[in-house]
């Protein structure tokens, strides 16, 4: 029990070692505000769960933010997350670079950022970002607000913003069905296309013709077998091809084919090679009584 309780307790330990193992660790978080000429107008070193109360920022003036991740695995992704404080809720999201050592800063000049940033003065809240793809869960730090001076000469001019509503319905009219023929006329013409071979075989019939392979074949029971197996195959075959044609679907009729064609080259080929063997049992009898 004692044993149990010891693996127990190291397991526990692994696991939470494991848990801190696997979270971010970000530090010497700088927030710094500089105007043009690079005077610093305001200087922040941040650390969690501390925040900017507010930040107020000309269109000229640049944000510098830089920071130290001391994880061996280093990020994916880390960014600023700038979201608006008014009606259009604008997401803004600046990247930063992040080195080997694990620094990573970027500077914002509010005059080359996105555009957003120039429809007018506004407060934006920033939040810090930081994921990779071998830690779950990600870095998330609420720097606080800044707000931000619009520009005043050429303002950027905002999209119109959509409206989106419920649009006309669409009745999809389909073709109607295709007229089919009469079933007087179709039969009449299956009568005509049956009448040539009902012809011949009755002239058959007249002429006294010997089916002397089918003879042959009855004498011999399993090229009997082969011979109905042989042509049973290719009626599959045919009827398969008549069931795709009126309902069936590929893959089915895929499946039956690959079957019905590999019984049909079996069964096939002994057929053949029967009827070879007899044609050439017939040539040789005929050879020795001319001699």
């Amino acid at each position: 029990m004692a044993k149990l309780r010891s693996l127990l307790l190291v397991t526990l330990l692994a696991s939470l070692s494991t848990v801190i193992a696997e979270s971010w660790k970000v530090q010497d978080i700088n927030l710094i505000l500089a105007a043009p000429g690079g005077a610093k107008k305001a200087e922040h070193k941040l650390e969690y769960p501390y925040a900017v109360k507010e930040l107020a920022a000309d269109p000229s003036d640049v944000l510098k933010f830089s920071f130290k991740i001391d994880n061996k695995e280093k990020p994916h992704q880390a960014m600023v997350v700038f979201q608006s404080q008014d009606e259009f809720q604008d997401e803004i999201m600046v990247a930063a670079s992040v080195k080997s050592s694990g620094k990573g800063r970027f500077d914002l000049n509010f005059n080359k950022a996105d555009a957003k940033f120039r429809y007018g003065t506004r407060k934006y809240s920033m939040t810090f970002l930081v994921g990779g793809p071998k830690i779950d869960e990600p870095y998330k730090y609420n720097l606080g607000h800044i707000q931000v001076q619009g520009p005043t000469s050429n303002p950027a001019t905002r999209p119109a913003r959509l409206h989106y509503k419920a649009q006309p319905e669409i009745h999809h009219q389909f073709r109607p069905d295709q007229k089919l023929i009469n079933t007087a006329i179709s039969g009449l013409f299956t009568i005509l296309v049956l009448t040539p071979f009902a012809a011949l075989f009755f002239l058959w019939s007249k002429l006294g013709i010997k089916f002397e392979p089918l003879q042959a074949l009855t004498s011999k029971p399993f090229d009997l077998i082969t011979a109905v197996t042989f042509f049973g195959s290719l009626a599959g075959i045919e009827f398969v091809f008549y069931s795709y044609w009126t309902h069936v679907t590929l893959f089915p009729v895929l499946q039956a084919l690959g079957v019905l064609s590999v019984v049909a080259f079996i069964s096939g080929r002994y057929v053949l090679s029967a009827v070879q063997t007899r044609r050439l049992q017939r040539t040789a009898g005929s050879a020795k009584k001319e001699l």
